[in-house]
């Protein structure tokens, strides 16, 4: 019979990725890659959506292609482990909440459905 995979318990979490919001500072987003290197390991046909609400926010290809002023129009938020995640201007707050209850649980991100 196939059980559930083991959980870390709270202190190995704390030793694999840090304290997280209320210990420690994030070391691993303080020297995660920037935005554009985040997206030169994507696809340019790869589709940026904003976690919050599942928004289409661009493609790879075209974020590549604009001249440093892509981020005016969503925002790169990053987990403790120092994962990029994007959002729309409007949805930072809520996607910040989502990355924080991924730090504090361990558990995957709750990404919001997308749609264009």
């Amino acid at each position: 019979m196939a059980g559930k995979a083991p959980r870390l318990t709270k202190k190995e979490r704390q030793e694999r990725f840090g304290k997280g919001p209320s210990g420690t500072p994030r070391t691993a987003a303080a020297e995660a890659p920037s935005t554009r290197e985040a997206l030169a390991t994507m696809k340019d046909g790869d589709h940026l959506h904003c976690i919050a609400c599942g928004k289409h926010l661009d493609t790879v290809g075209e974020a590549r292609s604009r001249k440093g002023g892509f981020d005016a129009l969503w925002a790169t938020v990053r987990c403790a482990h120092g994962s990029p995640f994007f959002a729309c201007l409007g949805c930072v707050t809520d996607a910040r909440r989502r990355l924080d209850e991924h730090d504090r649980s361990g558990a995957s991100v709750k990404v919001a459905s997308p749609w264009h």
